[in-house]
Order: C-alpha cells, then structure tokens, then sequence
C-alpha cells in the first residue's frame, strides 16, 4: 500500500459525494478558470473645435465694460460705441476663416446655442445700461428744468417789456438736447433748443401796419432772452389781428417785413352770435348773402279793393247785429 498525502474532506464534501452515483462522480468536470478577455478599444474619435466661443467671450467683455464706463464716466459715448455692434460679426468670421485655416484633422463646431444665450446677454445688457439715458431725456428732471426755465422767461418778459404793452403771456421751453444741467438758466440755452412765447398785446390798431410796428418794437428782447419762435395776437371790440413768426430770419425782420404776414379778423354777429371772419372773406359772404336774399320771391299782397270791401261788409254786418 502506497502512502500517499491527501487532504480529509469535510463533512459536507462527504455529504454531497455520497448523495451522487458512481458514474456523475467520474463524469464532473474539473472546472478551468478562463482566461479574462482583453477589451477592445474603441476608434479614435477627431478632436472638436469650437468656432464662436472666443469672440463672443471678449464681446461680453467689451460690453460689460463699456457699459461700467458709461456708468461713472458722464460723457461716456455709449450710443456711438453701440453703432459698433456689427463689428461682432466681422470678429466672428475672422475667428471661423482663422479656425478653417489651422482645423488639420480636427472638425468644427459652431457653438449656436452659446452664440444665442451671449447675442441675448449683450442686447439685454445694452437695453439696461440705456434705461439711465432714457431716464435723463425723458424723465423728471429734465421737465422740471424746463418749467422753471419758463417761468424765468416769463418773469424775464414782464421786467423787461414795455409797461402796460402786453395783457397776457405765456412760453414754453423745450430743450432738445439729450445733456443738459438742471442748474441751467436762459443764458445757457442753444440754438437747438425751441423757446416759444404766446403774447397779447394790449391797445388798438389802426391796420396792419401799426400792430406790425408794435410786434417789431419788442423783437429784441425777446432775441436777447432767447425766444425762437413767437406768437402776437390782439383782440379789442370787433377786431382781432394775429401775427406767427419763427426763425432767424423772422425774428429779425422789420416792420414792414411783418405786415404782410399780419392776419386781421373781423367779428361779425347773426343770430345773437358771432364769429370771427377774414375781412376779405367776411365781405364776399355779406354780398352773396344779399344776392340770394333779392332772388328769395316776396310774399304776395292782398288788392286794396278786396281788403275794402271785406271791411264795409264786416261793418254793415256789426251795424246790422247792432240795430237788432
């Protein structure tokens, strides 16, 4: 008898070998432990560039710093540099014919959904920063400079008129600029700036002539003070005269000059009413109207004979009743 070494089974091995046949004991497998497979690689995939990214980042920049700069540099040109906008594309397409030229093996890509969120930021960036601007053309202070500049002409015209000359009067201000100060007086006014002034001028006038003069008397001051653009007109008993200039070359023109831009309207009353008409106009319509009065036919007289007998027989029919 040979020895051999072997290793005792356990108590469950013996259990599970004495549970089998002779033959399924002979007939298992000796089991093999595989070899691990190796995994296959995947195919190299070309590398990615993206177009756009780049000049839309330094766009961002640019833009978040011009609109900083507009917020603590007052005379900052922000409009002027949003006229420039269109330059992004010309960057744009520097940057993809820059990115064809050295692409190699490497394949393309345009960033559209980056292009749009960034083209979104800049307009909303630009909108913002010009809502400052909107607010100083537009916004309380800017009406609040104009009215007290009004009231300083007005109280400016009442010195400086003649006394007694002027029944009535009213201006408005308009500063057409887009800066201006709010501690600004008529002396800082410019020519771009409309100044208008309505005035009534008191007294009678003969004719055109004589309401011209008046009007011409007080163009000077009213240049000195800065008005542009003015108003006269005057109404006393059954006449109204109306004279509108503006410009430089009006407002320093002669009294002979203005006459004949002078309007003089007649009141003409009917029907306990009245109105007012063009001197010329009022005196074709006058005549006219009497010519369609005399084609009007006339109502037709009763004969003198038939109205007298019509009387006796009423008085004999009165003495008849009378006598009984």
């Amino acid at each position: 008898m040979n020895n051999t070494d072997f290793e005792p089974m356990t108590p469950m091995e013996e259990t599970a070998q004495a549970g089998q046949p002779a033959d399924e004991k002979a007939a298992a497998p000796e089991y093999v432990r595989q070899p691990r497979r190796e995994k296959q690689s995947r195919p190299a995939q070309p590398k990615v560039r993206r177009v756009g990214f780049f000049t839309l980042g330094i766009a961002l920049i640019l833009t978040g710093g011009c609109i900083a700069a507009s917020m603590v540099l007052k005379d900052f040109p922000l409009f002027t540099v949003a006229k420039l906008a269109p330059l992004v594309l010309v960057a744009l397409g520097v940057e993809v014919l820059w990115a064809n030229a050295r692409k190699g093996d490497a394949q393309l890509k345009y960033d559209l959904l980056s292009m749009f969120v960034c083209f979104v930021l800049i307009c909303a960036s630009m909108a913002a920063a010009t809502v400052p601007i909107l607010l100083r053309y537009y916004g309380p202070d800017r009406e609040y400079t104009e009215r007290r500049l009004e009231q300083e002409l007005e109280q400016q015209l009442q010195e400086k008129l003649p006394t007694g000359s002027v029944l009535d009067g009213y201006s408005s201000v308009d500063l057409s600029r887009m800066e201006f100060d709010k501690e600004m007086t008529l002396a800082d006014l410019k020519t771009e700036d409309w100044v208008r002034v309505n005035l009534t001028l008191a007294g009678t006038y003969a004719d055109e002539n004589a309401f011209a003069e008046a009007c011409a008397q007080m163009l000077p001051t009213l240049r000195e003070l800065g008005v542009n653009q003015v108003n006269f007109r005057s109404e006393n008993e059954d006449d109204q005269w109306e004279l509108q200039i503006g410009g430089v070359f009006q407002m320093n023109a002669s009294a002979q000059e203005l006459a004949g831009q002078v309007t003089h309207m007649v009141r003409y009353w009917e029907n306990d009413s009245y109105t007012w008409w063009d001197e010329a106009n009022l005196k074709a319509y006058l005549a006219e109207k009497a010519q369609t009065d005399l084609q009007e036919p006339q109502p037709e007289e009763e004969p003198v004979e038939s109205a007298v007998e019509e009387s006796g027989e009423t008085s004999a029919e009165v003495a008849a009743v009378e006598n009984g």
